[in-house]
């Protein structure tokens, strides 16, 4: 009985000094989402070092009290977040960023807001996209991956997961010395991914 008193007191002791450590950030979202009260936050803990190493917090304030709805936890190797419209609806979407590899290619979850029934869809495989960029007039993704030869691939949203069409787009020249024509390959794949989506119609 002693033992588990002295444990309990230990347990409760830990919390509080984890408590001391931990920082939140927040950012005020009223701007972005036409002043409704949405908040988006961050909680992390500037030691540690697991892996889902933030808490994410979409919230309201309802009332004059906060009502969460939606909190996960997820990996945020410097704890940005960035607002950006990528399903072309005129709500900005919530970006967290993930990670970075030794060229600066970012990767981040994506959730895509929806107002009207107060919730968030995160996308399932968006964290794998480098530098994602909306494409809003042809509603796609492509991104620019800076490596040893830069490239570029392109995506869809479909429901809650990305579509990855296949094709890889280098820059550069070739080991022959030949140019790569980024820019005609670019819109020969983009003009080829446009006929198949709308065939699909």
């Amino acid at each position: 009985m002693k033992k588990s008193f002295i444990l309990i007191i230990l347990l409760i002791f830990q919390t509080l000094l984890f408590a001391q450590h931990k920082k939140v950030v927040r950012i005020n979202c009223d701007s972005i989402f036409n002043k409704k009260g949405y908040f988006v936050s961050l909680e992390f803990d500037p030691k540690d070092q697991v892996i889902l190493n933030v808490l994410f917090i979409f919230s309201k304030k309802i009332n004059g009290k906060e009502k969460i709805i939606h909190q996960e936890r997820l990996h945020s190797q410097f704890q940005n977040i960035e607002f950006i419209d990528f399903n072309g609806d005129g709500i900005k979407d919530i970006l967290i960023e993930n990670t970075s590899d030794v060229r600066s290619n970012l990767t981040y979850n994506l959730f895509i807001v929806d107002l009207k029934n107060q919730k968030l869809r995160k996308i399932d495989g968006f964290d794998e996209i480098k530098n994602p960029n909306y494409l809003k007039e042809y509603d796609l993704i492509d991104c620019l991956v800076m490596s040893g030869r830069n490239w570029t691939s392109f995506y869809k949203i479909k429901g809650n997961k990305i579509k990855d069409f296949g094709y890889v787009i280098e820059d550069g020249e070739d080991e022959n010395g030949k140019d790569l024509e980024y820019d005609k390959n670019y819109k020969l794949t983009l003009a080829k991914i446009l006929k198949s989506e709308k065939e699909k119609k």
